[in-house]
């Protein structure tokens, strides 16, 4: 009797430990899983620490300012009053050439090497690109551009629209300007037209029609689209856009 009772104390003690290995062997498992989710303790930073980050911070900012400022995009300054009234003289502009391909309409600075006028960069706005061709109307302040050079002067003014430009109705509507006609009639040293611009180049006027050499006068003529340094993207102050 006494044998059997130990035998079955022996195997329930067996049994016993048998069953509470697995959660022994558990607890450490659980503890590591814990202390690896756990978060850290943010460290502490020094004050020169703090100076240091912000050092870089302000660095890096002003590095990707210069390059945006090198490679993407420029500021200029506008000089003269041949784009009044869209642009005055003093004004601040930002430019940019990067893949850029001229358009009608586009308000670019361009830089004319060994000009006769200047070398200094010019603003002007597109009126034509390369294989187009220009009618002007100096009497009725209107200018046909089309891509047909076959075109008499009598078809294109029944079958071409003229350029909508309402850039210039604030310099037409000057006393001065009144009942002028546009400047640059060939008996004035411009072109005779209509006349159709190489592939290449580009047909430019100012805003500012009676203030403006521009390409109806043979000293600056069509412009080279290799002489660009970028077209307007906007107005620093007063703040604009579109023009």
């Amino acid at each position: 009797m006494d044998s059997n009772n130990n035998s079955e104390e022996i195997t329930q003690k067996d049994l016993t430990e048998e069953t509470a290995q697995p959660e022994e062997t558990a607890g450490p498992e659980q503890t590591e899983k814990k202390s690896f989710f756990s978060k850290k303790p943010k460290e502490k930073k020094t004050p020169v620490r703090e100076v240091f980050d912000w050092v870089e911070i302000i660095a890096l900012s002003l590095a990707f300012v210069l390059l945006t400022f090198s490679y993407v995009a420029r500021q200029a300054r506008v000089d003269g009053s041949s784009m009044r009234e869209t642009f005055h003289h003093g004004e601040s502009i930002v430019i940019s050439n990067l893949f850029y391909t001229p358009k009608q309409g586009d308000v670019i600075v361009f830089q004319v090497p060994n000009s006769l006028l200047t070398t200094e960069p010019i603003i002007k706005r597109v009126i034509a690109v390369g294989g187009q061709t220009v009618y002007i109307d100096f009497d009725n302040w209107k200018v046909y551009v089309y891509d047909d050079a076959s075109l008499t002067v009598d078809q294109v003014l029944e079958t071409v629209e003229p350029l909508d430009e309402p850039y210039i109705e604030a310099m037409r509507s000057r006393a001065e300007n009144k009942y002028a006609t546009m400047n640059g009639k060939n008996t004035y040293g411009g072109y005779s037209y209509p006349l159709t611009i190489e592939k290449g180049k580009l047909f430019c006027m100012g805003d500012n029609r009676n203030g403006s050499t521009d390409s109806r006068w043979t000293i600056l003529g069509p412009v080279d689209e290799r002489y660009i340094l970028g077209k307007v993207l906007f107005r620093i102050y007063p703040l604009a856009f579109s023009f």
